[in-house]
């Protein structure tokens, strides 16, 4: 004899069955239903977010390419309110710093460059941020703190770094630290760079020691 001999005792049994099974069944699939939902929408959230930024970062680009200050301040700014978390907003703000050095508002770039340092998750981001701070503080003729932000960055950077130490050294009068500086730069740069070797040729041989 099977199971269920009848129709009648089949349907009973589905229902029986659906009745002890149905409401988790339910909940599982409204549950699988919500996840796929919420999964596409947080792909289309993450795309369009993108898409954005992207186009405010080229708008802030064409702003930088035109030296138009006013712009590119606006763009920047917009990118790090609303898309701070994306990697444009640091670029941004990098992009603008450089700007605003250029034209002579140090100030302005320094907070941009100490924005990134605070806010990006890029490592890099915040390394070369670390690197231009270190240059717009000795123009601010603040070069203790350049040389500090200038510690312990990375072994690729050693040739922009040992330059700026120099730049930093000469600014408190430090002749020979900065021709050491320079020398290390060059070496570390492994081929001729004009503008660094008249920083260095500028400074002259170091003092001959007495005796020698």
């Amino acid at each position: 004899m099977t199971d269920y001999e009848t129709e009648e005792q089949r349907v009973e049994a589905i229902r029986k069955w659906w009745a002890e099974n149905g409401t988790s069944i339910i909940l599982g699939a409204l549950l699988g239903i919500g996840l796929l939902l919420g999964w596409r929408g947080w792909v289309y959230w993450k795309q369009k977010t993108a898409e954005e930024a992207s186009d405010h970062y080229a708008r802030l680009v064409q702003a930088v390419a035109d030296a138009e200050l006013e712009s590119a301040e606006r763009e920047a700014g917009l990118l790090k309110v609303d898309y701070g978390s994306t990697p444009y907003a640091a670029v941004a703000a990098l992009a603008l710093a450089r700007l605003e050095a250029q034209q002579g508002a140090l100030d302005k770039a320094a907070a941009e460059l100490q924005w990134v340092l605070d806010n990006a998750t890029q490592e890099t981001a915040r390394q070369v941020a670390r690197l231009r701070l270190a240059r717009v503080r000795t123009a601010q003729q603040r070069p203790d703190e350049a040389l500090a932000l200038l510690e312990d960055l990375p072994e690729a950077y050693m040739a922009l770094v040992e330059e700026a130490r120099g730049d930093a050294l000469l600014s408190k009068g430090d002749r020979d630290g900065a021709r050491a500086a320079y020398d290390r730069a060059l070496a570390a740069a492994g081929r001729t760079v004009d503008y660094l070797q008249w920083k260095r040729d500028d400074l002259g041989d170091p003092p001959q020691v007495a005796g020698e």
